[in-house]
């Protein structure tokens, strides 16, 4: 971390941070997790056989930003849809379960709640089986969606918007959400899924990974710093943002802003990748509460780099929680300071031999 004032500062945002209170608006889905281990290959295929030890369950899409944001111990509310069906309930549950506002989580009859089932063995994912539905969001479940959003955005800090295409954030939607922001004075934070980032005019942020900034530029690699700043600046003019966090997977993020002349590339934080399923809900759910607690763009996006780092070091769908954050933030200013040590004690070493 080349800021010497910025573990202070994240210290001091983190403890902020139960002052905010952030509205996420989006497709919200189930995960199911069957956990077990392997042993032999199937007689019938050349498959392996997973013998299974247990199962677990976690909410996922925008409920999975939102519980990102509960872990940071910020307020947090979330409004999308689910079916009228098991799924939905057990989302409901686990949304209640983690004390997030669900007033705006909204049943629709005529589509059923997205499960993604993940198998994993030996902390490696074998499969995933999606079960979703095609249709759209019914017309009544559409409507009562737009009047929850409009009734709960009166009373945030900051909006974001997950989109997974899945039909919760219709065009419509979003251009109401981004106008009501701007005359409220709040920002609003996009992650991205639509491959025209015109979808999301005048929203505040954009959160894209590299292959959907490449997607949003028609196709045009992305392959180093320099062609993701200038892509950033493109995205920037597509959307109206004021800023644009390109994650990187390995290689970290990327962050550009309109009026700076400056592109800042943050080097990725994780000591170990198990697994990268939800980071992405992490980074944004944690630059989305940093921005809300009064954190600058780029704090709020080293703050969320180091929460990335966290995450994707265990399997499943991880929740970032504020100690687990204090922990990591920690760990580093430890490293930085044994780095800023080692020099001074060389200082003094010959490195040839004396005339």
């Amino acid at each position: 971390m080349s800021d010497p004032g910025f573990f202070g500062r994240a210290f001091a945002l983190i403890d902020r941070l139960p002052s905010c209170r952030i509205l996420v608006i989006g497709d919200i889905m189930l995960d199911e997790y069957v956990w077990g281990s392997v042993r032999r290959i199937s007689p019938e295929a050349p498959v392996p056989v997973v013998a299974v030890s247990r199962e677990t369950k976690s909410v996922g899409g925008a409920a999975n930003v939102a519980l990102n944001i509960a872990g940071l111990r910020a307020g947090v509310e979330v409004a999308g849809l689910v079916g009228n069906d098991p799924p939905g309930r057990e989302v409901a549950r686990l949304l209640r379960k983690s004390r997030i506002g669900l007033s705006g989580l909204i049943r629709d009859g005529k589509r059923p709640t997205t499960v993604k089932t993940r198998v994993i063995a030996h902390n490696q994912q074998v499969v995933r089986v999606d079960r979703e539905g095609s249709e759209s969001p019914s017309d009544g479940a559409r409507s009562a969606l737009h009047a929850a959003v409009r009734k709960r955005v009166r009373d945030c800090d900051g909006i974001v918007l997950s989109d997974y295409r899945k039909g919760a954030l219709s065009r419509e939607l979003v251009a109401e959400v981004v106008e009501t922001a701007r005359r409220r004075g709040i920002f609003v934070a996009v992650d991205p899924k639509q491959p025209d980032f015109s979808y999301y005019r005048g929203c505040t942020m954009i959160t894209p990974n590299r292959s959907e900034a490449e997607a949003a530029l028609g196709g045009k690699e992305l392959p180093g710093d320099l062609e993701l700043g200038e892509g950033g600046k493109a995205l920037l003019r597509c959307c109206g943002a004021k800023a644009v966090l390109i994650t990187r997977g390995e290689q970290g993020m990327t962050l550009v802003e309109r009026g700076s002349r400056t592109v800042f590339h943050i080097p990725a934080n994780a000591r170990q990748v198990y697994d990268v399923t939800g980071a992405g809900d992490t980074v944004i759910g944690t630059f989305a509460a940093g921005v809300g607690a009064g954190a600058s763009i780029r704090d709020a996006a080293l703050l969320a780099n180091v929460a990335a780092g966290v995450v994707v070091g265990e399997v499943g769908t991880v929740q970032i929680t504020a100690e687990k954050l204090v922990r990591a933030l920690q760990a580093r200013e430890r490293e930085r300071d044994a780095a800023l040590e080692r020099p001074a004690g060389r200082a003094g070493r010959r490195t040839t031999p004396p005339r």
